[in-house]
């Protein structure tokens, strides 16, 4: 939701264990739920919302049911909330996908290369789940498949897009470039000091 605070946008803004020890004392002074949410810069809705989520039973000295708002109650709740609240791992959501990729690279002799097994994959099983080639290759940098680089021949002419650096780690080295050659190549005095002239 957005609220404007001094004609500044603040963009879902969730609430914080202080406010939500203001909305406790302001509700034990009596305070509508929109004094409160005008008190705290908050959409009205806001409020009642979490008062509603906070609010939780108790008994009086006289061991009377009351219900009552309780700032510890509202951060429980909410960080169990959040707590659940992220996407699944494709690598659970895509099993299938990952088990057949897996034989089929590591099939000798191998016919599929990733693009190409995607794409088969995904004309022979429309309604299973299907990860990208991009995030295939994310997911053997990172160790998460029994696949490993050396698996794919052709990985290292891979062009990846973004403006991330990319570390090839079977890169080979060849040498030592020829800008960073000694000055004393140059007089070409010992066997083996060939240069472009």
């Amino acid at each position: 939701m957005t609220q404007t605070k001094n004609s500044t946008t603040l963009h879902y803004q969730q609430l914080k264990p202080e406010e939500r020890g203001i909305i406790r004392a302001s509700l034990t002074q009596k305070l509508s739920l929109r004094q409160i949410a005008k008190r705290l810069h908050r959409s009205p809705s806001t409020i009642s919302r979490e008062v509603k989520r906070g609010t939780v039973q108790q008994r009086n000295t006289d061991y009377l049911f009351f219900k009552a708002y309780y700032a510890n109650a509202g951060q429980a709740i909410y960080e169990k909330h959040r707590a659940n609240c992220h996407a699944v791992s494709l690598l659970k959501t895509c099993r299938s996908f990952f088990m057949q990729l897996t034989d089929a690279l590591k099939h000798h002799p191998r016919v599929d290369s990733i693009d190409t097994f995607v794409h088969r994959f995904k004309s022979a099983h429309p309604q299973d789940a299907c990860s990208s080639v991009s995030t295939v290759y994310r997911y053997i940098d990172q160790g998460l498949l029994k696949l490993r680089n050396s698996d794919l021949p052709k990985k290292l002419r891979r062009r990846v897009k973004g403006t991330h650096f990319h570390k090839r780690h079977n890169k080979k080295i060849l040498g030592t470039f020829i800008e960073k050659r000694p000055d004393i190549v140059q007089q070409r005095t010992k066997f083996g000091h060939w240069g472009v002239i």
